[in-house]
């Protein structure tokens, strides 16, 4: 049997919800359900390996006025999950945070030392990072990191662009080097993070198997036609442009319902002055966003395509989108898989036109087309992404790395 110490920030259910509802700074969800549908997919094969989880909790002096934290270890549908216990002031949480990170990582590769084990990371947070893997370089462990964005893009939004930023993209990029193997989001990661051409895996994304028992019925769809959009609240992310080509459809009972945070947060009281039908609702919890996509007409992603970052990161939101059963529009983004294009609908042109014909078009269709569509999109991710088959791949690569 497998025993995999994943090390990331994250956190049991109870607990992040805890963090989330206690926050000054609500904290990102994605990073956690990403890490969440991974880690429940690896413990449902609990015949192959065991889980268990070493996390930095994700708060900060600023997200959180609590300074004092010791959580204690807990065991929830055969995941152990383990906190690295910390004192909530700058500078003296990451230095408890580095040597305790060390410690445990090495005692965990050294009991036991002739069993099958390998350490799963989570690169953003580079203090965890740093100190447990050269736990697992000193005890002759074997590593993985997980990276879902760019060095450069982790620090896009939340890190001012001065030396600070610079020293992280610059040590996380070295760091890179040391692991043994990866798990990426696009074929296109592997030639700027994988530079000594070690094992790869690719892994766009992943949905909760459990969707299988969420149903999405017409007739428990809003009165209202809704549009919503869930994400970064971004003008490179294609929101502004969105909400223009919105503002250009005329019937009265079209919403658009945004979800997110962002730098555009500030001009979204200006649009719903401009037009009512125009609805930010911030961030909420993941299970309130389901809710309201199973509710919807169309789930909408207008990223910029020709934009750079596109290449490198796969948006989580549209494996969960089309895992709703609710139909998808989205731009054809360059880290999409092609087999993923025949169950999304597609902005050919992103102008504000574009969008807007687009859009109108597929309003004009019966809503029996577009559910059906969207079913069809919901079974494609269901036997093909849920988080259960995408951890037996990820499994299957950890072995061909021992071979």
């Amino acid at each position: 049997m497998k025993k995999i110490f994943y090390i990331s920030t994250l956190c049991s259910p109870w607990l992040i919800d805890y963090i989330f509802n206690t926050s000054v700074i609500k904290p990102g969800l994605a990073v956690q359900k990403f890490h969440r549908l991974l880690v429940e997919g690896l413990a449902f094969h609990n015949k192959s390996c065991c889980v268990e989880t070493l996390s930095t909790l994700p708060i900060s002096s600023k997200i959180h006025h609590q300074r004092l934290w010791n959580i204690s270890s807990e065991v929830l549908d055969n995941i152990h999950y383990k906190y690295i216990p910390t004192i909530n002031l700058p500078v003296l949480k990451n230095v408890i945070i580095c040597i305790y990170a060390f410690v445990k990582t090495a005692l965990w590769n050294l009991v036991g030392r002739r069993e099958d084990k390998v350490a799963i990371f989570d690169v953003r947070n580079l203090t965890i990072t740093i100190s447990a893997l050269l736990a697992c370089k000193l005890t002759n462990t074997k590593s993985i990191a997980i990276v879902t964005d760019l060095p450069n893009l982790i620090t896009e939004g939340h890190m001012p662009n001065n030396l600070t930023s610079k020293v992280f993209n610059s040590l996380l990029t070295k760091i890179l080097g040391y692991f043994d193997g990866y798990l990426l989001l696009t074929e296109q990661m592997n030639e700027v993070v994988n530079r000594h051409h070690k094992p790869y895996i690719i892994m766009e994304g992943l949905i909760d198997a459990k969707m299988v028992a969420t149903t999405n019925l017409l007739e428990l769809k809003s009165s209202e036609r809704i549009l919503l959009y869930a994400g970064g609240i971004y003008e490179k992310y294609g929101i502004k442009k969105l909400i223009e080509a919105f503002l250009k459809l005329e019937d009265d009972d079209l919403r658009l319902h945004i979800y997110g945070e962002g730098e555009m947060k500030k001009d979204m009281p200006y649009y719903m002055s401009l037009d009512k039908r125009v609805v930010y609702q911030g961030i909420v919890p993941n299970n309130i966003v389901i809710e309201r996509q199973l509710e919807a007409t169309l789930l909408i992603n207008p990223r910029s395509s020709t934009e750079e970052f596109t290449k490198y990161s796969f948006p989580s939101k549209n494996m969960e989108y089309m895992a709703s059963g609710t139909p998808i529009v989205t731009t054809l983004l360059p880290g999409m898989p092609i087999e993923h294009i025949p169950f999304v609908y597609l902005f050919t042109d992103e102008s504000i036109d574009g969008i807007y014909q687009t859009l109108n078009n597929l309003l004009l269709k019966p809503k029996e087309e577009l559910h059906k569509f969207g079913y069809h999109a919901k079974q494609f991710v269901l036997e093909n992404k849920s988080n259960y088959i995408q951890a037996k791949r990820l499994l299957s690569f950890l072995e061909d790395i021992d071979v």
